[in-house]
């Protein structure tokens, strides 16, 4: 598996001219080498992949650990006093003969920058960018069977815990509620939670733990999560209702109804921007208000990947991606509503990963 994407991003360096690639991203070693420190973006680990020769670049601390190097066919070198990062880089250039090597531009530091072209100026440096969330796009089977299996999660945190909603309990409790459930599940979370009560949930991107909203006996909640499993991610979010008045939920079924229909119109021939727009005209037709984002995005070992599915996307729509669906409709100071699936494309179709229910939940005091 890790020697196939290995030489995926070999198949790059014809094209961009170099010879070997410099891998500094976090997410990007995990997904080329199966390698993970203990922090994203502390810099404990880089990876050169070279025409015949893959290296890891880490310290003492991760050598012992079982999952240190989990791929065949790669030589560690280990970074130590006097012997550092830019002193294995120079053996490995000269003893390859390397020319040129491609950096991640979208990642690499402006000092670490500078140090590749003080040291290295005989070599050819290449930015480039998103060459490994473009590898990353499109998942294999055992990537879309961990996807899968944290999108189980979030169905199954959600079974419990929307009974449990109570008048009075705050935005927090709830969102801590969601953390501690997974948690104890042996599983973390994709990123914070976000539950947003009432006029908050007229904000796409609400704080929770900035927040102070409380559940009363006529609220609109609006819960956004996910949850990591083996390094991959899930996000789902969903509409709890007390005491809902007819107007609420007819609006939130046209919603609905553009959401789903727009899960239907996927299809590999057809474009992110036109996805976003089928999504956007089904809801002006039900008379809804625009919304202000993106209608989805990817997912994997991170919350936000490609494709991208809007109408700034050059993207193109095909299987084994997997990527959110998430049309909204905000009302500035009253309330809003968002109806989120994680689905992979399948067959040609777009299929939910997350499965709890889209009927709308209702609590009646």
């Amino acid at each position: 598996m890790f020697n196939d994407r290995i030489e995926r991003l070999r198949a790059f360096f014809e094209k961009n001219k170099i010879e070997a690639f410099f891998i500094s991203n976090f997410y990007n070693i995990l997904y080329f080498t199966g390698f993970k420190t203990l922090t994203t973006n502390e810099r404990e680990a880089f990876v050169l992949v070279t025409k015949k020769n893959t290296y890891l670049f880490t310290d003492g601390r991760y050598i012992d650990k079982k999952f240190a190097l989990p791929i065949l066919n790669i030589r560690l070198a280990l970074i130590e006093p006097g012997k550092g990062l830019f002193y294995h880089l120079r053996n490995i250039i000269e003893r390859e003969k390397i020319k040129s090597f491609g950096i991640e531009a979208d990642d690499i530091r402006q000092s670490e920058y500078q140090k590749f072209t003080q040291i290295f100026n005989s070599v050819s440096i290449v930015p480039t960018e998103r060459v490994g969330l473009k590898l990353r796009e499109v998942k294999d089977e055992k990537e879309i069977e961990k996807i899968k299996k944290a999108c189980e999660i979030t169905d199954q945190c959600l079974e419990e815990i929307i009974p449990s909603i109570k008048i009075k309990m705050t935005e927090q409790q709830l969102a801590f509620n969601i953390e501690m459930w997974i948690k104890k599940k042996g599983y973390d979370l994709a990123f914070d939670p976000i539950v947003a009560v009432n006029k908050n949930s007229a904000l796409p991107h609400y704080h929770t733990k900035e927040g102070a909203g409380k559940i009363e006996k006529e609220s609109i909640i609006l819960i956004d999560f996910g949850v990591k499993a083996e390094n991959y991610l899930s996000d789902i979010t969903r509409m709890v209702f007390l005491n809902p008045t007819v107007e609420t939920l007819n609006i939130y079924d046209w919603l609905l109804q553009a959401q789903k229909k727009t899960t239907k119109y996927i299809r590999p021939e057809v474009k992110p921007g036109e996805i976003d727009a089928y999504c956007r005209t089904s809801l002006a037709d039900s008379h809804l208000p625009n919304f202000p984002h993106s209608l989805g995005h990817g997912v994997g070992l991170e919350i936000h990947e490609f494709p991208k599915i809007s109408h700034l996307s050059d993207d193109s729509i095909t299987d084994g991606q997997i990527f959110t669906i998430e049309p909204g409709v905000y009302f500035e100071g009253r309330w809003g509503m968002r109806i989120e699936d994680t689905v992979v494309i399948k067959n040609w179709d777009a299929e939910p990963l997350t499965e709890y229910t889209k009927e709308p939940y209702i609590i009646k005091s």
